[in-house]
């Protein structure tokens, strides 16, 4: 995972490669209507996206490279502290988003392009395509490429970004047009490319209210989700186990036992769940353990959902009342238990009981 170093921002940011910009108080930029106010206003109050002198935010206008970078680095509160030179044959010391596009360099959000001699250039005032805003902000947020592989008309499998494409599709950024077509090389436009920005940081812009960005409980710093691997999540879920257990025995019922054919059921399709969202096949338990094991499933089963930790995640269930007969029940004798980690970084929990 790449890590951002996570501080706040201390230097002043650069001035425009084109024209002066100006910071813009929300719902002063003259040419901006209803369609993404609400995103362009969220990001000019947190100074991140900046309209120009003359009043304007230039909405349809195409967002340049320099300007995309910009935008990513000030919304992620990054301090300079003097990046390495890229390297690029085009930019250098002094140009306009020199320290910004270095920092992102560094980082390892942008890599520039590659010139036929070999050499690497950054473009800063060239147009950012769509599919290459899907690959920087995949890279700048860490969202997850590995999810259910979304079909646009015009994205193929040696098309720019086509994971980063279903990423964006997955994590409720973007969908596409209403032809099918998703226009990767189509250049993006600066009120574009502001609304899939705020869409990322901020569930309330996302129709799937996801967001990719936590905060440190302590000390309220921003941090990158930490993707976990496969061994982390098994242990949460054995714990997972011994907490139901703890939970029945204070309340005077017997433990359950661990069912090693449902506990594996369980892991495999909480995450077939979270991976292919969309797939109704995943939601089939009773045909997944017949196919698997050869034998149906003899007894009850139940799923129950929680965010967050292990602990958390348990009260949450128990906080519902219709969720404790499940789980306080003598005649439960076997379950598994399987945990996911969804695209926004939180967890989804499936607790499968059986009676005997």
């Amino acid at each position: 995972m790449k890590n951002w170093k996570m501080k706040i921002a201390l230097s002043a940011l650069s001035l425009s490669l084109v024209l002066p910009l100006s910071a813009g108080a929300a719902g002063t930029f003259s040419d901006v209507g209803p369609r993404f106010e609400d995103e362009i206003n969220y990001l000019a109050q947190r100074n991140v996206a900046k309209g120009y002198s003359n009043g304007t935010f230039g909405v349809n206008a195409s967002v340049t490279r320099g300007e995309a970078v910009v935008m990513i680095v000030r919304e992620l509160g990054v301090r300079y502290d003097g990046a390495v030179d890229p390297g690029f044959t085009d930019f250098k010391k002094g140009d306009g988003f020199y320290t910004e596009v270095a920092e992102a360099v560094e980082q390892g959000v942008i890599q520039g392009k590659v010139a036929k001699d070999g050499s690497r250039y950054f473009d800063p005032n060239g147009s950012l395509t769509r599919a290459e805003m899907a690959i920087i902000l995949a890279r700048a947020y860490d969202i997850p490429l590995d999810r259910q592989d979304i079909p646009f008309k015009d994205v193929s499998s040696t098309t720019t970004g086509k994971k980063e494409i279903s990423a964006m599709a997955n994590g409720g950024i973007t969908f596409g047009y209403e032809d099918g077509t998703f226009n990767p090389y189509k250049a993006i436009t600066r009120q574009e490319f502001a609304a899939f920005l705020a869409r990322t940081v901020n569930k309330e812009f996302n129709p799937m209210r996801m967001q990719f960005v936590q905060y440190d409980p302590e000390t309220l710093q921003r941090i990158k989700t930490t993707w976990l691997t496969e061994q982390q999540l098994e242990a949460m879920e054995t714990e997972m186990i011994e907490l139901i257990n703890n939970a029945r025995k204070k309340k005077g019922y017997e433990p359950i036992l661990i069912n090693e054919r449902l506990q594996e059921m369980a892991g495999l399709k909480i995450r077939a769940m979270a991976k292919y969202p969309s797939d109704e096949r995943a939601m089939d338990i009773y045909k997944f353990y017949e196919d698997k094991y050869g034998e149906k499933l003899n007894g009850d089963y139940s799923e129950r959902y929680a965010n967050g930790s292990v602990e958390s995640a348990l009260q949450r269930i128990l906080s519902q009342a219709m969720n404790e007969p499940y789980l306080y029940d003598a005649s439960r004798k076997e379950m598994g238990v399987g945990v996911a980690q969804e695209m926004d970084g939180s967890f989804t929990w499936v607790i499968s009981l059986v009676s005997r």
